[in-house]
């Protein structure tokens, strides 16, 4: 069997075929083909180690990637692991890729980004990504104009919206998408792994123009974020480093609509993409011994909570599309709600092709759940927050979360999906609480485990803060 993996980036649960508000049919047509899983969690909800989890099969507290800040394979045994499209590869495939993939695409110039992973691939598209026009939303200090200044960190400068100057023909991810699309038309001689990363909606929020017109701004539907909905919440997580960003800017100065129009363009801008690969596919030779494997690699919140982007461990922030299909998949279109991690990818996608097992992956093979969707799912997915020893567990319908300091949060997904009801306080639930604590990682489970602590002083003995 072949291998095409489809990775996008930033985009939430907002897609079609988990309920959401966004135009994404062929995001759906995918989820109709296969097995969506609705209630996937990605292992850490940042670009970088979510991706270094999801490749590698490994936790954050086995690689020390914790937060987006530098590159797994300068840390400690880094260079000695042996990544997804790597097995591929040492099994007799051809591994290609376009895009982002990991933390950094390949880039335009003669020599690939290190962040890229040039050893995972045997080709890599050379050029740019997501789209252009950044610089058009910028005043003279480089941040927004619609803000003038209020806001000088990443936010301020990429936190803008609006149509992009290019067609889509002309944008980076389009192309990055043909890449791909045209090397599924030609012939192989080996089994593949083909890998399309697509930037969008990553920030800055830019896409072509038709997209946004798909949208009115007097019909845009804003997310549920009531003013109240902190009482219940340990004061630990009241805020992060993108709350300002939302309370003092995004909202009182009306942006808020503007910037959910342009996510919602954004995303369908990408599944057009993801439409072109597919269809490629669809036309090509390998239409009948192709695996297709679709993430994100973790959520983003548009106010949820008085957060902006990701980074937290609620499910706006960390609960992601994930679909696998199959030319001989059973219950085709029937989806799994079992509470699975991003690990379980790597494992999956080993078992499904037939390779070699690897026995230090930290994830389950889902295996089991794409031959009955219905069967009893055991294992719980573990999140582990960016920047303290933050974590959660999310088990079935429950989402208990403990902070570095041992506040609690617990919802019950069933009947509270927005997260609105912290539990953890509630006397009656304290076996529920119990239950779920005892899943938490251990020292005793990870041989080479590594906290923040330990990371933190690494990048201040390097000098990064």
């Amino acid at each position: 069997m072949n291998v095409l993996m489809i990775a996008i980036d930033d985009m939430n649960n907002w897609v079609g075929c988990m309920g959401g508000q966004a135009t994404t049919p062929n995001i759906d047509r995918l989820a109709g083909q296969g097995r969506l899983f609705s209630n996937a969690y990605c292992v850490v909800p940042a670009c970088n180690p979510s991706r270094v989890a999801l490749l590698s099969g490994l936790r954050p507290e086995t690689t020390g990637q914790f937060g987006n800040e530098g590159d797994f394979r300068q840390r400690p045994g880094g260079d000695g692991i042996v990544v997804l499209p790597q097995h591929f590869r040492n099994n007799g495939y051809e591994a290609v890729a376009a895009g982002k993939i990991f933390h950094k695409p390949r880039g335009g110039g003669n020599n690939p980004e290190p962040a890229s992973d040039p050893k995972s691939w045997d080709a890599q598209y050379k050029g740019k990504t997501g789209t252009g026009g950044h610089a058009n939303y910028l005043n003279e200090d480089g941040f927004a104009k619609w803000h003038g200044g209020k806001f000088t960190d990443y936010l301020g400068k990429f936190g803008v919206w609006g149509p992009c100057p290019e067609p889509k023909e002309k944008t980076g991810d389009w192309m990055a998408a043909d890449y791909i699309a045209d090397y599924l038309k030609q012939d192989h001689r080996k089994p593949f792994f083909a890998a399309c990363g697509i930037f969008r909606p990553h920030e800055p929020l830019l896409a072509p123009k038709e997209y946004f017109d798909r949208f009115p701004l007097d019909e845009i539907e804003l997310p549920n974020v009531p003013d109240d909905d902190f009482g219940d919440i340990p004061e630990v997580a009241h805020e992060n480093f993108s709350t300002p960003f939302f309370l003092d800017g995004v909202r009182p100065m009306g942006q808020w609509k503007k910037a959910v129009q342009a996510y919602l363009a954004c995303m369908a801008f990408a599944d057009d993409c993801v439409g072109h690969v597919l269809q490629a596919l669809e036309e090509s030779d390998y239409a009948d011994n192709t695996i297709v494997v679709l993430w994100t690699d973790h959520g983003w919140q548009l106010g949820h909570k008085h957060r902006w982007e990701k980074f937290s461990l609620w499910k706006q922030g960390s609960n992601a599309p994930l679909i696998f299909a199959s030319p001989d998949m059973a219950f085709k279109g029937k989806a799994s709600d079992a509470s699975v991690s991003f690990l379980d990818i790597y494992p999956t996608l080993v078992e499904l092709c037939g390779l070699s097992k690897r026995p230090e992956l930290e994830g389950n093979s889902l295996v089991p759940l794409l031959k009955n969707p219905s069967k009893d799912w055991n294992h719980p997915a573990i999140v582990t927050d960016t920047q303290r020893a933050d974590r959660s567990v999310v088990y079935k319908h429950w989402n208990y979360i403990r902070y570095y300091n041992g506040d609690e949060e617990l919802y019950d997904h069933s009947k509270d999906p927005d997260e609105f009801t912290n539990l953890a306080n509630h006397p009656e639930y304290g076996a529920v609480k119990a239950r779920l604590a005892a899943m938490l990682p251990t020292k005793e489970q990870f041989p080479d485990w590594r906290n923040h602590e330990e990371e933190r002083e690494r990048n201040k003995a390097m000098g990064k803060h």
